[in-house]
């Protein structure tokens, strides 16, 4: 039913519980894990005359990395087939953009991630997904 799955990774126990349950669904039907992290690149801080902090990108792309290789763990245990994708961007763009691109049958989130000071000032990526994709999408407490 699900060849391949998405599941965003973002760090938070929320995002693991979902890694679970895709796992879950994985063994059942055979599909292929999308294990996906995105630096969020659009909202970074501003400063007079520099567009963010030096070195902050790559301070998150590296904790993104973490987060991911955390995941690869999860899966591999498993024995899962697998592909990992590190975006950079607007989380909630580049998560209704990739599974379109990717062929993606079933995106996996996370209710809630790493950050309510985010959540509260640019909304909730898993409600934005949920509301703009045309895939189906498990949301996981």
């Amino acid at each position: 039913m699900y060849k391949k799955i998405l599941v965003a990774i973002d760090g938070s126990q929320s995002a693991y519980n979902a890694l679970n349950s895709a796992i879950d669904l994985a063994k059942q039907f055979g599909s292929e894990l999308y294990l996906v992290s995105v630096v969020n690149t659009a909202n970074l801080p501003m400063n007079v005359g520099v567009s963010y902090a030096p070195g902050l990108t790559k301070d998150l792309q590296e904790s993104a990395k973490k987060d991911l290789k955390k995941a690869v763990d999860l899966v591999k245990e498993k024995g899962l087939t697998y592909q990992v994708q590190l975006l950079d961007g607007e989380p909630r763009e580049q998560l209704t953009r990739f599974p379109k691109e990717n062929d993606i049958d079933l995106i996996v989130m996370g209710k809630t991630g790493t950050s309510a000071f985010t959540r509260v000032f640019v909304g909730s990526v898993t409600r934005y997904v949920s509301e703009h994709s045309d895939i189906n999408i498990l949301i996981v407490v």
